[in-house]
C-alpha cells in the first residue's frame, strides 16, 4: 500500500472512530435527557394544579413552552438541548408556582388585615 492510501485509510478510520465515539456519547445522554424531561413534566403538573395558570400565566406559559422544547430537542435527538430545555422548564414552572403562592399568602394576609381591623373598630365601639 502506498502512503497516500495509507493516509487515506487512516483519515476513514478516525473518522468512523470519532463517528463511533459521538454515537455513544449521545446516547449516554438518552437516559438523563429523559429522566430530566420527566422532572419538568411533573413540575409542571404540579404548577398548574397550583393554580399557576390562572395566577402566573405568563411565568407558566414560558415553562410550557420550553418544557416542548426539550420534547422536540428530544425527539430530534439532541439530547444535550432537551436537557438544558427541561431544566428551564423546571425553574419556570417552579417560579410558577412560588408566585401563585405567594400570590395566595398576601391574599390572605390582607383578608386577616381586614379581619382584625373589623374586630378593632368592634372594640372601640363597646361601652366602656
Amino acid at each position: 500500500m502506498n502512503e497516500r492510501a495509507r493516509g487515506f485509510l487512516r483519515v476513514r478510520l478516525l473518522s468512523i472512530g470519532l463517528w463511533a465515539l459521538s454515537a455513544v456519547g449521545c446516547a449516554s445522554h438518552q437516559p438523563l435527557a429523559s429522566a430530566t424531561i420527566t422532572q419538568a413534566e411533573r413540575a409542571v403538573d404540579e404548577a398548574q394544579e397550583a393554580g399557576a395558570a390562572i395566577s402566573a400565566p405568563v411565568e407558566f406559559k414560558t415553562a410550557q413552552d420550553k418544557l416542548k422544547a426539550a420534547q422536540a430537542a428530544m425527539a430530534k435527538g439532541k439530547h444535550e438541548l432537551a436537557i438544558r430545555s427541561a431544566e428551564q422548564a423546571a425553574i419556570d414552572a417552579e417560579y410558577a408556582r412560588a408566585r401563585t403562592a405567594n400570590q395566595r399568602a398576601t391574599k390572605r394576609a390582607d383578608e386577616m388585615r381586614q379581619y382584625i381591623r373589623a374586630l378593632r373598630e368592634e372594640i372601640e365601639r363597646l361601652p366602656q
